[in-house]
C-alpha cells in the first residue's frame, strides 16, 4: 500500500492521484492530523508537490516525528518537488542537505521538460532503458544546496540526476525558450543584465537519495507522475515497482499515464463522473466559462492536457488547482457519509462560487486592461488595488488562499470519506 500525505498538494496531490488511479496502484490518502495521531504504516509514503513550508505547518512536531519513526523503522520516503524540500534540513531532516535560496526569482519560474543525466543506482531504471539520460518534468522547482563532496555536510547522500540541457517545452515564466536564440539570450544579459538562461541547467542536482535508519528516502524535483511524460513515468515505475507497491503490469501503466483534460466531462476513464451534484455540475460550467474567458484574453494558455500556462503575474497555479478540483469532486463516489459532508458545505460553497467567479472575472478583465494601458497610461489602474483584490480571491503567489482557497478547502474535505 502506497500512503500519499495530502496537505497543501493541491494541483499537484490530483495530478499525483490521476497517475496512481491510471494505474491501478493501491493507495490511500492521508491527512497530516492523521499521520501526527496514528504514525504512517505500510511500504512508502509519498509526499507530492506543494508547499513545503506549509506541510511541515500541517504535520507539526509530532507529525514530523511520525514520518521520521516510519523511515526509520524501514519505511521508504518518496518526496516530489514540494514534498522533497520537506524533507531536508531545517523540516523532517531525512536528508542532512539544505534547500537552495533564490536571489534571481527568475530561476525559479521553470516548467517543462529538461533533459537529465541519470546515474547508475538501484533506484533508477537500467542505463539500457533510458540510454543514460531522460526528459523529465518540472514544475517551477526549488533546488537542492549541493555541498562538497566528501564534506561532513554531504553525508552519504547520493546524486540520482542531474540537469543538462533545455528539452522542446521549457518555459522560462510564460516565454518558451525555444523561441529565444542564444545570441538573444547573451544580448540581454549584456544590455538589460537578465540572466534568463535558467541555471539550473548547469550540471544542478534533480535527483536525491540516501538512508535513513533502516528505511530510504529519494528526493525529486522533477514531477515523476506528469501525465504523458514517459521517461519520468519510467523513473516512477522503477521506484514503486522497487519498493513493493506497484507490480509488473501496474509499473507498465505508470510508464504512460494517459492524458487528463479536467477541462471535459466526457468519457473519462480515470475519471468518471459519478457525482451529478447541481452545485457542483454549476460550479464547473462557470469555471470553464471563466477558463474560456481569460483563453481569449491571451492570460491563459494551453501547455498540456491538464496543465494551462499563464502570462506572468496571473494566478494559473490557483486556478489550475480549482479546476482539477471541481473535476475530481465530479468523480467521487456519493456515499452517505460524503453527501453529510456536502449538505452542510453546498450552501455556502455555492454563494461563495458565484462571488469568486463574479469577482475573479472582473479582476482578470482589469488585468488584462492594466496591461494595454501599461505604456500609454501607467497610472489608470492602481497596482495596488489590483494586488489587493486579487489577494482577496487567490491569496498569496506562493500558496492557496482568498475565496479560491476556501473553495479548494471545501472541495478536498470531500477526498477523506
Amino acid at each position: 500500500m502506497l500512503n500519499m500525505l495530502w496537505d497543501a498538494s493541491h494541483l499537484w496531490g490530483y495530478v499525483a492521484l490521476h497517475a496512481l488511479r491510471a494505474a491501478g496502484v493501491p493507495h490511500r490518502v492521508l491527512k497530516a492530523s492523521e499521520i501526527a495521531q496514528e504514525g504512517v504504516s505500510g511500504k512508502a509514503l509519498l509526499v507530492p508537490g506543494g508547499g513545503a513550508r506549509a506541510k511541515a505547518a500541517a504535520l507539526g512536531a509530532a507529525g514530523m516525528e511520525a514520518v521520521r519513526v516510519f523511515v526509520r523503522g524501514g519505511g521508504a520516503y518518496l518526496g516530489i518537488c514540494g514534498g522533497a524540500g520537506l524533507a531536508l534540513a531545517g523540516g523532517i531532516g531525512l536528508s542532512p542537505w539544505k534547500r537552495a535560496g533564490m536571489s534571481d526569482r527568475l530561476q525559479h519560474l521553470v516548467s517543462g521538460h529538461i533533459a537529465c543525466s541519470l546515474e547508475t543506482d538501484a533506484l533508477l531504471p537500467p542505463a539500457s532503458l533510458s540510454g543514460g539520460l531522460a526528459l523529465l518534468p518540472v514544475w517551477w522547482p526549488g533546488r537542492f544546496e549541493e555541498p562538497e563532496a566528501g564534506s561532513p555536510e554531504h553525508g552519504d547522500v547520493r546524486v540520482l540526476a542531474r540537469y543538462r540541457a533545455p528539452g522542446p517545452d521549457l518555459h522560462v515564466a510564460d516565454l518558451p525558450l525555444s523561441l529565444l536564440p542564444e545570441e538573444v539570450l547573451t544580448d540581454w544579459s549584456a544590455v538589460y543584465g537578465v540572466a534568463f538562461r535558467p541555471s539550473l541547467l548547469d550540471g544542478k542536482p534533480c535527483m536525491t537519495a540516501g538512508r535513513y535508519g533502516r528505511g530510504e528516502w529519494l528526493l525529486s524535483y522533477s514531477h515523476l507522475e506528469t501525465p504523458e511524460s514517459p521517461g519520468a513515468g519510467r523513473c516512477f515505475a522503477h521506484i514503486l515497482g522497487l519498493w513493493g507497491v506497484a507490480d509488473d503490469a501496474t509499473a507498465e501503466r505508470l510508464i504512460h499515464v494517459p492524458r487528463w483534460e479536467p477541462d471535459t466531462l466526457g468519457d473519462d476513464a480515470v475519471w468518471p463522473v459519478c457525482w451529478e451534484d447541481a452545485a457542483l455540475l454549476e460550479a464547473w460550467n462557470a469555471l470553464r466559462e471563466l477558463f474560456g474567458l481569460t483563453r481569449e484574453l491571451g492570460l491563459l494558455f494551453d501547455r498540456s492536457s491538464w496543465l494551462m500556462g499563464w502570462r506572468s503575474g496571473v494566478p494559473g497555479a490557483q486556478l489550475n488547482s480549482l479546476r482539477a478540483a471541481l473535476r475530481v469532486a465530479l468523480a467521487l463516489e456519493p456515499v452517505n457519509g460524503r453527501l453529510a459532508v456536502w449538505r452542510r458545505l453546498a450552501p455556502s460553497f455555492a454563494a461563495r462560487f458565484g462571488i469568486f467567479a463574479q469577482g475573479a472575472r472582473s479582476w482578470l478583465l482589469a488585468r488584462r486592461l492594466a496591461d494595454t494601458l501599461a505604456d500609454s497610461l501607467p497610472g489608470m489602474l492602481p497596482k495596488a488595488l489590483l494586488a489587493d483584490q486579487k489577494t482577496m480571491l487567490f491569496g498569496s503567489p506562493m500558496s492557496s488562499g482568498g475565496l479560491c482557497g476556501a473553495l479548494q478547502d471545501d472541495l478536498e474535505a470531500l477526498l477523506f470519506l
